[in-house]
């Protein structure tokens, strides 16, 4: 049984995860298995992949699924395929950090209370726009802390401390969940699980409220290959409840959350001056005049549907931004390196990784085997001669 399983379901307009399953099979010890989930014709052409599935019987790649199939009903598809002790999922163009197992078999060595495993990947537009100073931080941390469960569940359905999202680097998509919270998570699901766009956020509540203890690693493990989010014509499950995808982002998690909560027979209490303000915050991402004031104008209306909102809705004040500001910062401040978005002209979430993977510390650090980094040099030279 591999130590890890990763999930690549593979939606339209995706292509195959070639260069993600070479680089995470590069090394033949790895304990790790690759799940492959084609979505109608996606990997048809995946002439590279298919021959490394050939060569290597730790990939695997499933049978299309059918064309008619939500995003999340494709992702439990994928799972249901997995056998590793731990598992987790990406996009084909997101990057994972290929030690991962050998972290994950520490983790079940020192903190074997752990199953579930969070970390701040890192968020990388490849569209994003050049001419604009951006900063993405680097913790200079790596070692992995146990969280509380009463904090965390308070930040993400409380929504404090949040901007567009709350704060919830805990999840199956670039997190880690062991089997059995796997399994505890599927035996609750009913009719209104899973009815939403954005599967990586359901994924991430019902961790929240499942697991058992959540350890957060300092050191960023992934990378995720980021697109802005667009409004669907979705609508909640939940009769009569205003927030939905067709608002926008923030929407869509707070009806995820209402919907999960109540299926679980609790009531949602996120409605507060933390969720408007991220709902202004949804706002203010949109940089089309046009747009921000369509998006202004639906969470207006939803907000005032709800009890209270006639008080709450008085702080609803976005300001339209025709593009986000710079952000020139650099340098070591406290625990955090800021680095810039295009270091070593590294424009898609997988060339950023492998930059930024060479300046923190590696697994081995942190497991404490600091003997395979000199194994490693050793291969590494035999290997160039």
């Amino acid at each position: 049984m591999p130590k890890l399983t990763v999930c690549i379901p593979v939606t339209p307009g995706m292509p195959a995860p070639t260069t993600l399953a070479q680089r995470l099979l590069a090394k033949p010890d790895t304990s790790v298995e690759l799940i492959v989930a084609p979505y109608g014709n996606t990997c048809d052409d995946a002439i590279e992949l298919r021959t490394l599935a050939g060569s290597d019987e730790r990939l695997k790649i499933l049978p299309p699924a059918p064309d008619n199939i939500s995003a999340a009903q494709l992702w439990l598809g994928t799972v249901a395929a997995a056998t590793g002790d731990w598992i987790t999922l990406l996009q084909p163009l997101d990057m994972l950090e290929p030690d991962l197992p050998s972290l994950l078999a520490h983790v079940d060595k020192t903190q074997p209370n752990i199953d579930a495993l969070g970390w701040n990947a890192f968020q990388i537009n490849p569209a994003a726009p050049r001419h604009i100073k951006t900063t993405v931080a680097v913790p200079v941390l790596h070692n992995v802390t146990e969280m509380e469960k009463t904090k965390l569940l308070e930040a993400y359905f409380q929504w404090s401390g949040s901007q567009q999202v709350p704060r919830m680097p805990f999840g199956l998509y670039h997190g880690a969940i062991k089997r059995s919270l796997l399994e505890t998570i599927l035996s609750t699901c009913g009719p209104m699980s899973w009815l939403t766009p954005i599967p990586h956020h359901e994924w991430a509540a019902r961790v929240l409220i499942f697991a058992n203890g959540m350890g957060l690693s300092n050191r960023p493990l992934s990378a995720v290959s980021t697109t802005p989010f667009r409004s669907g014509s979705a609508r909640s499950a939940l009769e009569g409840f205003p927030f939905h995808a067709g608002l926008g982002l923030t929407a869509a998690i707070a009806e995820i959350q209402a919907r999960v909560l109540s299926e679980l027979g609790s009531t949602w209490s996120g409605f507060n001056e933390h969720f408007i303000r991220a709902c202004m915050y949804d706002c203010v991402l949109e940089h089309d005049r046009a747009a921000f004031e369509r998006k202004c104008q639906a969470y207006f209306t939803a907000i005032l549907q709800m009890p209270g909102g006639q008080q709450l809705v008085q702080d609803f004040k976005p300001q339209f931004m025709p593009q986000m500001p710079d952000d020139a910062r650099r340098g070591l401040h406290g625990k955090t390196l800021l680095i810039d978005r295009f270091i070593g002209n590294a424009v898609t979430a997988q060339d950023f990784f492998n930059v930024v993977r060479s300046m923190i510390a590696p697994v081995p650090i942190m497991t404490g085997q600091i003997e395979l980094l000199a194994e490693e040099a050793i291969a590494g030279m035999g290997c160039a001669a």
